[in-house]
């Protein structure tokens, strides 16, 4: 693909950016938070009317909890591409945003210049709105896309998708056309360009001590000056998560915890090597406000310990009195939310089994297990499959060099594409915006227009990437 063939298109996207960009705040600024339904459905129709301006058909698909949009544009094209996205939102109750989070306002960030701040400024409604655009401007000034899409996007992502592994087997049949899958997001989120291959697994969970059998309180928190004689459900819960992990947390002490993990295959290892050098952990630990990290490593052994390691972690603890000033309090019940994160060959099904078996064998037969959710699979794809080696000519036809990770260490229901319609599928795009389930989560405003621009490369590029590795497939 030569670059002069889209730029006219790059140039419209240049010439009516301020108004892109004003569709992107505005379709921040709707709410649609899956934890509440707050904007849920407003949100789903807004998706659905972009889809129809962009030049699709599209509907709305009823779930046991939010809906699903669906969606078509069918260009008579060789390859059909799926673009799945989520339209869902994590509530913003943190107390120092810089502004309010549902206005989208602009403000210069950091060292970042202007970004838009706001929930979903990176995760993900800004590029799904920013996607859209590109879609607008493609198609106005061609007759059609070189690539034909399905459009899947769901509002309950930040709800472990519940309804989307059911969704999906009961409506293979819409997607059995789909060549790939590619999630459109941004990837610039340490200002370096990167590539996933796939994503952890997650299963999450909480653990709950009450007054029993074993002491402590029943029905009711009672006075703290008992505690001389009656035992407490959080210390008991503090002893058992005290069991589990190492001095450092850099051993999970659960037994079996590491049964079955994959090692890195050689060709994901040779492409983690290759950009190596781009990891830059000082950017990382600004970015995330972190003085360091418990490994004693450093440059790829340190990265590798991120991607490769399964982790146990404690998301929050509850109980007892934790308001203004002092009340001596003696708690009955009191829990902690966890997650685990899952690397291949690690299977959720198993995990919280031998959680329960290890706090049975230390006495702790009391504590109840929770889950929460559906939990994720860990998953990846091949290096050479044509949704990773588009993304990648994509990166490198705009001047960047992409860091090339084996999988991202967050999570996402990737396997379901994998597993059930038998596609690959990545995740990426220019741009650059971070602090996700944060506070100040942000977007640069450079960052919109540079993804928009690689959208038009992305789908430019597909079906010769695809034609490229068929052709070499038959050699």
């Amino acid at each position: 693909m030569e670059k002069d063939m889209i730029a006219d298109i790059l140039g419209y996207l240049d010439d009516n950016f301020q108004e892109d960009l004003g569709e992107v705040q505005k379709f921040m600024r709707l709410k649609s938070i899956s934890a509440t339904g707050e904007g849920i459905r407003e949100t789903a129709e807004a998706v659905k009317d972009m889809i129809i301006r962009a030049g699709g058909t599209s509907e709305l698909l009823e779930t046991l909890g939010n809906p699903i949009i669906y969606g078509r544009m069918d260009e008579g094209a060789d390859y059909t591409l799926l673009i799945y996205s989520m339209y869902d939102v994590l509530p913003a109750e943190e107390e120092d945003w810089i502004s309010d989070p549902w206005m989208a306002k602009i403000h210069p960030f950091r060292d970042y210049g202007d970004c838009i701040i706001g929930r979903g400024a990176v995760n993900t409604k800004g590029p799904t709105a920013a996607f859209f655009r590109a879609l607008m401007a493609y198609r106005k000034l061609r007759e059609k896309l070189p690539v034909n899409l399905v459009f899947l996007i769901e509002g309950e992502e930040e709800l472990s998708s519940e309804s989307l592994q059911d969704f999906l087997e009961e409506n293979k049949e819409k997607f059995a056309d789909c060549d790939a899958m590619f999630f459109p997001s941004f990837g610039e989120e340490n200002r370096i360009a990167s590539i996933f291959m796939g994503v952890k697994g997650i299963i999450s969970f909480e653990l709950r001590a009450k007054g029993g059998t074993w002491g402590g309180p029943v029905d009711r928190g009672i006075h703290g000056a008992f505690a001389a004689w009656v035992a407490n459900p959080a210390w008991r819960l503090v002893k058992a998560l005290s069991t589990m992990i190492g001095e450092n947390e850099n051993d999970i002490r659960i037994d079996g915890f590491y049964d079955g993990i994959l090692p890195l295959d050689p060709e994901k290892e040779h492409a983690l090597r290759e950009s190596a050098d781009l990891l830059d952990e000082e950017e990382w630990r600004t970015a995330y406000d972190v003085d360091k990290f418990k490994w004693k490593l450093e440059g790829l052994e340190l990265w590798k310990k991120m991607l490769t390691v399964p982790t146990l972690n404690i998301d929050g603890i509850r109980g007892g009195y934790i308001g203004e000033g002092s009340k001596t309090l003696l708690p009955h019940e009191a829990a902690v939310k966890m997650d685990i994160r899952l690397v291949p060959g690690m299977d959720p099904k198993t995990m919280l089994g031998k959680l329960r078996r290890h706090l049975d064998s230390h006495g702790y037969e009391d504590i109840e297990i929770v889950e929460f959710g559906k939990a994720y699979y860990p998953s990846s794809v091949p290096y050479y499959s044509t949704s990773v080696q588009t993304l990648k000519r994509m990166y490198e036809m705009m001047g960047a060099r992409p860091q090339i990770w084996p999988w991202n260490p967050g999570s996402a229901p990737y396997y379901l594409f994998e597993r059930i319609l038998g596609i690959p599928y990545v995740t990426g795009g220019m741009g650059h915006g971070s602090r996700q389930h944060s506070s100040n989560e942000y977007c640069t405003v450079k960052g919109v227009l540079d993804f928009e621009k690689s959208m038009i490369y992305y789908l430019t590029l597909f079906p010769e990437i695809a034609d490229e590795l068929k052709t070499a497939a038959h050699d």
